[in-house]
């Protein structure tokens, strides 16, 4: 297996377990499962990384998906608590934090695997 089927492979792979974690999540499904498939997704992003550069293809496809990544990182960490401040000021609700900070890196993990797709589905470099 060369460099590129690895990156194709693990990005499969990262997407199907992105998805298991997401729906076991959302059913309330045992911790232990939840971490096994969030610890796939991660090892998928490393394998990810390693091999980034075995062609331009992959390059590209990873360099998008890094953008999304970091660009939905910045708009997370620094617009969701203005935003939730902005809203907690108008309604006068309580003063604590409804967001937790650790959401900002899952939901950043989400934009790398939306941006990685969605430019191997347009296809180009």
């Amino acid at each position: 297996m060369n460099k590129a089927n690895i990156f194709m492979a693990a990005g499969w792979t990262g997407l199907v377990s992105l998805l298991a974690v997401i729906a076991l999540s959302l059913t309330g499904a045992s911790d232990a499962l939840a971490t096994f498939t969030s610890s796939v997704t991660v090892a998928c992003c490393w394998m990810m990384l390693f091999t980034r550069n075995a062609d331009e293809y992959t390059r590209g496809l990873w360099t998008s998906a890094a953008s999304l990544a970091f660009a939905a990182l910045l708009l997370l960490v620094f617009g969701l608590p203005a935003l939730e401040g902005a809203y907690d000021g108008m309604t006068a609700g309580e003063r604590r934090q409804d967001f937790e900070p650790i959401m900002a890196v899952g939901l950043a993990i989400v934009a790398f695997y939306i941006g990685l797709f969605w430019k191997r589905l347009r296809g180009g470099v």
